[in-house]
Parts: C-alpha cells; sequence; structure tokens
C-alpha cells in the first residue's frame, strides 16, 4: 500500500479495555430472561465505538495527504506542533488530528465513533521532569533515530485539547511492564505519574497492555534508551498487582474530576478460552474497569511481495495464539458473552472495514458479528480514504477501489446495526446453533436479545461458496409461538426495506455469499402479548487445545434412556436448550416440558418438567464463572462469582474435553474455582 510499510509479525500485543466496573447485578436478566437489572455506573455504559491506530498501523510513519488543507483553528484552539500546511516533516501527532478530521468529514463521528486512540509507540524513550510519560519528538519506530516524521508534543494538553474542541475523546496507550510490547517505556513504578499526566491532558481512555521486560530481553534492545531508563531487572509484582496499581493511580488521578478515564485491560488475551488462568484473570480485571481484551492481535492483511497480493484477514488459518483471523475472533469473545453487561465489555480487538484486505461481504459479517456480541466498535483503518473529497476524486489502488470503499463507510454507518451493538440492556450475544463446528464450514446462529422485547439475529456463512436459503428455526433462537394467534416482524438490517411481518412466521434467509451474513431484528405476538425472549442455544464446553468447543448432547428425548456427553456441535434437537431463568430450569428447546435433571446415581436425566417446589433436582443455576449447579441462585445471591462447594455441577468426566466423553453430575470445584471441565458457554447472562 502507498501509504503503510509493509510489516512483520507484530510482538506480542494483547491489548484490552476497562475502567471503573459495574456491579454483577448489572449482567443479570430479569425474570423474563430478557433484561438484565440496572447498571450501577455510567462509564462506558455502551461499548466504545471510534479509532485506533494499531491493526492497519502498528508504529509505521505514514505520509501526509498532499492536497489537504491547513488544520484551522476551532473555537480559539490552535492546532498543535504549530502546523503552517507545508508538511514538511508530517507529525504522528498530525497524523491523528487528520483521521479525526476524516471521521468528522465522513460522518462516522455523527454516527457514534467519537473515540480517537493511539496505540503504542507515541511516547519517548526518556520520561519528563516528574518521572512521567511524555510524547516522542520523532516517530522513530523501526528506523532508529529518524526526525523525518515528527511525534508529539511532549505534553499532550494542546493535542487532547483541540481534539476535545473537534467532538472527540482522547485514548492512549502504556503498558503493565517496564517496557511496551515495541520496546518503549511502559507504566510500571510509575502508575501515579503516568495517570497525573494523563488526567492533567484530559485523557478519556487508556488502553493498558500486557507487555513487559523479561530475562529473554537482550540488553541491546534498550541500547537507544537513556541509560537512565533502561531496565534493570524483571518487574516482580504479579500482573494482578500492576493492573490495579494503574487502575487505583487513575482513579486518585481523576478523583475531583468530572471526566473519568476508561481503563482498557490486555491482561485476559494472555490466555486460551481452554486455559484456567484465563477465568482466574477474568475474576480479577472486572473490579478494576469497563474493558478488556479476551485474545491475541486480530490477524490483519499480509503483503506477499513474490505474488503481489494481499492475505485475507478473515482466514481461520489465523497463526499463532497471538494472531487470530476474523472469525476466530468472533469464536474466542462470544464464548464468554455472559460477562457482558453495562459497564462490563468483552473485547475482540479492532474492525479491519476499509482497506485492510477483506472483501465487502467479509467486511459486513464482521460488522454484525461484532454488533451482536455487543462489542466496541473501534476501527483501524485509513479513514482519509473514506473522506466525500477522497471517495470523489480518489483513483482505485491495486489494493481497494473506491466502490469497495465506498460499501466500506455504508457498512459502517448503518444505523440499525449499530443500535443493535449500542442496545442499552447491554445483553451480550452468544450462539443460538451451528450446523458444521468447523471455522469454515456449514453455519451459525447468533443472537441477542434486545430492549423492548425484540431479538437481533445473525446468519453467518462459514463456508467459502454461496449458502443457500435457509429455514431459522424460530424456537431454537428463543421465540416461543405456542400461542393460538402469533405474528413475527422482522427488519431485514442489511436493506431500507421497512419492518414487515414474517410468512406463515418463518424466517427464511435469501442465499448468502461465502463469509456473509443475514441480519434480522425481530419480535413476537401472540395472542396480543409480546413474546418474551428465552435464552436459548447451544451449551459447549470450553475449546480442546487448537479446536472448538464440544456442546452438551442428550443421547435421545427419551426420559428413559436419556444420556449426556459431549460431541462436536451441529445444531441437532438433542443439542438446543432454553433456559427458564425464573424457574431454574433447563429445558430441551425442542420438547420444552422436558427439563435436565440430576438424576439418581450421579447421572443427569431428562425428567417432565415440575414447579421448584415439587422438584428441586431440576434446579440449576450458571455462574459467572461459567459452572452449572444444581442449585437455585436467588437475585440476593447475584454478587456471587461461583458455586458453593457443597452443590454439584455439569462436570465433563475425567476433566477430559474430548469427543463423546461423558457428562455427569461431580462436586463443584473450589479450589481453583476455574476447573475447565466445569466451564460452559450458555445462552444468556448468569442467573
Amino acid at each position: 500500500m502507498k501509504n503503510i510499510l509493509p510489516y512483520a509479525s507484530a510482538l506480542l500485543l494483547c491489548s484490552v479495555l476497562s475502567g471503573y466496573n459495574t456491579d454483577r447485578a448489572a449482567a443479570q436478566q430479569s425474570t423474563s430472561g430478557s433484561a438484565p437489572m440496572p447498571s450501577v455506573t455510567k462509564l462506558a455504559a455502551k461499548p466504545p465505538m471510534g479509532f485506533t491506530t494499531w491493526s492497519r498501523f502498528k508504529c509505521n510513519a505514514q505520509d501526509p495527504f498532499k492536497s489537504w488543507p491547513k488544520l484551522e483553528t476551532i473555537n480559539g484552539v490552535q492546532a498543535p506542533l504549530n502546523d503552517d500546511g507545508s508538511r514538511s516533516q508530517y507529525s504522528f501527532q498530525h497524523f491523528m488530528l487528520d483521521q479525526a478530521r476524516a471521521m468528522k468529514d465522513s460522518g462516522l463521528l455523527d454516527a457514534g465513533y467519537s473515540y480517537l486512540n493511539v496505540d503504542d509507540c507515541w511516547m519517548n524513550r526518556a520520561r519528563d521532569d516528574n518521572e512521567s510519560l511524555k510524547g516522542a519528538a520523532s516517530w522513530t519506530y523501526g528506523h532508529w533515530p529518524d526526525g523525518s516524521h515528527n511525534g508529539f508534543d511532549a505534553d499532550l494538553s494542546q493535542y487532547v485539547q483541540y481534539l476535545h474542541s473537534m467532538g472527540f475523546k482522547a485514548g492512549l496507550y502504556s503498558s503493565s511492564g517496564l517496557r511496551t510490547c515495541q520496546i518503549f517505556p511502559a507504566s510500571a513504578g510509575h502508575e501515579r505519574q503516568d495517570a497525573t499526566a494523563f488526567a492533567k491532558w484530559g485523557i478519556d481512555y487508556l488502553k493498558y497492555d500486557n507487555c513487559d521486560y523479561d530475562k529473554s530481553d537482550d540488553p541491546s534492545d534498550y541500547s537507544y534508551w537513556p541509560k537512565k531508563e533502561r531496565p534493570g531487572a524483571v518487574t516482580d509484582k504479579s500482573k494482578n498487582e500492576l493492573f490495579k496499581a494503574m487502575a487505583d493511580a487513575l482513579a486518585e488521578a481523576t478523583k475531583n474530576s468530572v471526566r473519568k478515564i476508561i481503563f482498557e485491560e490486555s491482561a485476559p488475551a494472555a490466555y486460551g478460552n481452554n486455559a484456567s488462568e484465563k477465568y482466574t484473570t477474568m475474576d480479577w480485571v472486572r473490579p478494576l474497569g469497563q474493558m478488556w481484551r479476551v485474545g491475541g492481535d486480530i490477524k490483519n492483511y499480509t503483503y506477499d511481495a513474490v505474488s503481489n497480493t494481499l492475505s485475507n484477514p478473515w482466514s481461520s488459518g489465523a497463526g499463532g495464539e497471538n494472531d487470530k483471523g476474523v472469525y476466530p475472533s468472533f469464536y474466542i469473545a462470544v464464548a464468554l458473552s455472559r460477562y457482558v453487561a453495562p459497564g462490563s465489555w468483552n473485547d475482540p480487538d479492532q474492525l479491519l472495514i476499509g482497506d485492510n484486505g477483506m472483501n465487502t461481504d467479509e467486511e459486513k459479517s464482521q460488522f454484525a458479528l461484532w454488533s451482536v456480541m455487543g462489542a466496541p466498535l473501534l476501527l483501524s483503518t485509513d479513514i482519509r480514504r473514506l473522506t466525500k473529497d477522497y471517495l470523489a476524486k480518489g483513483r482505485d489502488d491495486a489494493d481497494v477501489t473506491l466502490a469497495h470503499l465506498k460499501d466500506s463507510l455504508k457498512i459502517l454507518t448503518n444505523k440499525d446495526i449499530i443500535a443493535v451493538d449500542q442496545d442499552e440492556l447491554g445483553i451480550g450475544g452468544y450462539i443460538a446453533y451451528q450446523t458444521d463446528s468447523a471455522t469454515d464450514k456449514g453455519m451459525d446462529v447468533v443472537v441477542k436479545p434486545l430492549s423492548q422485547d425484540r431479538l437481533a439475529v445473525v446468519i453467518l456463512n462459514k463456508g467459502n461458496t454461496q449458502l443457500q436459503p435457509q429455514k431459522i428455526n424460530l424456537q431454537f433462537i428463543g421465540l416461543d409461538l405456542s400461542g393460538q394467534s402469533c405474528t413475527v416482524s422482522a427488519k431485514d438490517l442489511w436493506d431500507d426495506k421497512p419492518e414487515g411481518l414474517l410468512s406463515k412466521n418463518e424466517l427464511w434467509t435469501t442465499v448468502i455469499q461465502a463469509h456473509g451474513n443475514a441480519m434480522y431484528r425481530l419480535a413476537a405476538k401472540c395472542d396480543g402479548k409480546t413474546v418474551k425472549v428465552i435464552p436459548t442455544g447451544q451449551i459447549y464446553s470450553v475449546p480442546s487445545a487448537g479446536g472448538q468447543g464440544l456442546c452438551l448432547t442428550a443421547s435421545s428425548k427419551s426420559t428413559a434412556t436419556a444420556k449426556f456427553s459431549i460431541s462436536t456441535c451441529n445444531g441437532s434437537e438433542q443439542q438446543i436448550w432454553s433456559r427458564d431463568i425464573a424457574a431454574h430450569r433447563i429445558k430441551l428447546a425442542a420438547d420444552p416440558k422436558l427439563c435436565l435433571s440430576m438424576a439418581a446415581n450421579d447421572k443427569f436425566g431428562l425428567v417432565e418438567c415440575k414447579g421448584r417446589s415439587e422438584d428441586n433436582s431440576q434446579d440449576f443455576s450458571y455462574y459467572l464463572n461459567g459452572h452449572l449447579a444444581n442449585d437455585a441462585l436467588e437475585p440476593s445471591d447475584m454478587s456471587a462469582h461461583s458455586p458453593d462447594s457443597t452443590r454439584k455441577c455439569v462436570d465433563i468426566y475425567a476433566g477430559s474435553i474430548v469427543e463423546n466423553k461423558l457428562v455427569a453430575p461431580y462436586p463443584c470445584d473450589r479450589s481453583s474455582k476455574n476447573q475447565v471441565n466445569q466451564i460452559w458457554s450458555a445462552p444468556g447472562a448468569p442467573g
């Protein structure tokens, strides 16, 4: 590409959003199972939307767009670095402000994209006189030292003030160790000084990474640092202590200010979903902030100099643990949907919509999936290419056409789909069912309960060829149409047609292109009453190493002979479960008269559903740590993270998560609280 250098695989970058967190009660659903209790925090009550540099640009210096005019004075605030319009030395800071201008010109700011976040490499190699981070004099990454591209003002006050005057919020980056992932100074040991500087500058958002100085580093890696700044020892504090130190410092620095700082934590991203450490980390990040990266860096395009082509970021061949394609990044995050609530967001990483190598269908699918999960919508693309002037006067490049960019902008400003992401209930979307568990075959049906008893549904074609029209089983996505007279209204969120009624109450898709999707907003009434959404879908285990989760499967619908095991998810009737949260029942969706029961001889059974006072063997609660326990969690107990050790949990026999392993009751683990063979992804919020 013209304005970005080809890059090698990045160093470990595990990042996440966070801040001052909501109480767990905000994640719980009402007795109908479709509405959570009110949030107790106002900070990040909805997923943040904006721009960030990392995936598209990393730390590579960029060139200006030659015809762009001088930055204007706004409400008496001059552009920083004394822009004279000549751009002989294009700065990192001006590049960020040009992205902000482009967001405003393109309509992205009006659509809700208000955060402008700079990632690694903005900071100087030396700290200021107060021992706090300061802006780098040069955009020097990759070719030390180089002054051909200026960096930031040492004091970012004017830069932030200018962004605020434009209507934006300003985000910065640091890391929990002694260095950032790109070996710039980070905040360990300087949390108080750095937080004080961030608050003084007026920063709104801090992305806090997971990198550190460790024994594998060579001292020569730091030869370009001032001698007094060079790391001399490994940080001896735990990650919990390091992240808490910054959370406490931010709270102290902003205690007398109405402007609080969203704190994005990267700590969970260091672990796969099959690692107990992932859930231990999720335990402690939530009280510290509002957002957290749940997986490694999303895979951007890579350039093949021989074929002169770009690889596709959608690819499921996603490289190592820290380099995941769009679909694997989605799958990592959606399995953790129970953690999502207002002020409590899973971050699957950045949107690659624009000039990052995906086709339009793939871009639409990423946008639909991120929105249905309730994920932050943080865009990493060259937004200068989405401005009115560029789209009118630009040219088609080898990597992207103007027609594609126009489609990208239309995707990003789709009001109906943004509304799904920003829905006030803040419920995390979950997989209702998959017809094939492979990452490149079949379809996934993903749903998200919305306010006003509506339901968003995404039907994703994972395959590499067209998917013919599909009939979606409404009962399998949580709409029970058992009344005498029922109607279902539907809005196709990818077209401009008004909402209408489904014919025969059947939802049929049109043909879905490879890696494409269909997305709808549904609402149902039976006998004049609104149909409440019932959390319904597959209940699946943590993934085995390198694989997908396996589904809780009843061998049959017979109450006498049904046995339970985990098997490949395929969307069959024996794998789809509905959760009656008020009654604490787990029902077979295809036959809701049958409930999961703690049968005799330490086995599970399917029995005729009874009331809570009649049969407590049918009582099941879903806990935040993923345990399904034989008890009835009351609203007063919603702060409980995991079940009491006297309870029995749904357990994969002998701890081995492999095909056809039996599932049986077993005492809930309390030693680590995160025994992975007792952790499940189930439809809906805990309760």
